[in-house]
């Protein structure tokens, strides 16, 4: 499956192949998030993770044409507080997607 993972801030400095600060990544059908960060080279350099616009809690199951975002612990904060401020109902829009 493919899925195009987004790099921010110095995590773009750390892979190659980047085009606009994305790579797209060929991974076994059901990899998990992890296995893009370890495929990328990024275990331990990662702070914050959005899979489709939504931050991402847990490790979990990717599917074709997903999109993931990584963010190092610099940006990781900025993240955090933009997403949890957001406007309630655009909040409640993100968790009936969910």
């Amino acid at each position: 499956m493919r899925i195009t993972v987004k790099l921010a801030g110095p995590l773009r400095k750390e892979v190659e192949g980047l085009v606009g600060g994305e790579k797209v990544l060929d991974l076994p059908e059901g990899a998990k998030v992890s296995q893009a960060i370890e495929a990328l080279g990024l275990t331990g350099k990662v702070r914050m993770l959005m899979l489709n616009g939504r931050p991402l809690q847990q490790d979990g199951s990717m599917k074709e044409g997903d999109r993931l975002m990584l963010l190092p612990p610099s940006l990781a904060y900025n993240m955090y507080v933009a997403t949890n401020f957001l406007a309630p109902s655009v909040r409640e829009d993100i968790r009936k997607k969910s």
